[in-house]
């Protein structure tokens, strides 16, 4: 069972969205680092903050992340944002996942999905891996230009 969600997340999220590309259709936070777990760990005031980040044109995303936080990714840095969304979108969930990387003082990992493997995902199941991440408890974030940007 899920407790309250981390007291002020909606203030600590914008500031670590602010490190990354505008160019986000949607991004959305989940698991025990947004909501507290009830149990034994439940006092867990530095667990790693889970993100998935979902962009229209991962290419150019990606390009952008790299100039600004190019110390993020594995060693497919070097290759360029097509291979990295090529590995993206042809492996796994279709989600790039960088892990393990501090951001304001907490510790978060983040996944890149196409708005389009999204919506696929969402409608179809197709791996139901993104689609999974939304069936339990997650804080939305979609960006100013559509509604003012609330978390």
């Amino acid at each position: 069972m899920a407790l309250q969600a981390l007291h002020s997340s909606g203030v600590a999220f914008r500031k670590i969205l602010s490190h990354f590309p505008e160019e986000l259709s949607l991004a959305f936070a989940y698991g025990s680092g947004v909501y507290r777990q009830a149990g034994p760990n439940s006092d867990q005031k530095n667990a790693m903050l889970d993100f998935v980040f979902t962009v229209d044109d991962p290419i150019a995303w990606h390009s952008e992340n790299l100039k600004k936080n190019w110390s993020h990714y594995s060693f497919l840095k070097v290759l360029g944002p097509k291979i990295i969304t090529s590995v993206q979108n042809n492996y796994g969930a279709g989600v790039y996942y960088n892990p393990l990387i501090t951001c304001d003082g907490r510790l978060i990992k983040y996944g890149v999905i196409s708005t389009t493997l999204l919506i696929e995902d969402l409608l179809n199941w197709n791996n139901l891996y993104v689609a999974g991440r939304l069936q339990k408890p997650a804080s939305l974030a979609v960006p100013q230009a559509f509604t003012g940007f609330s978390l």
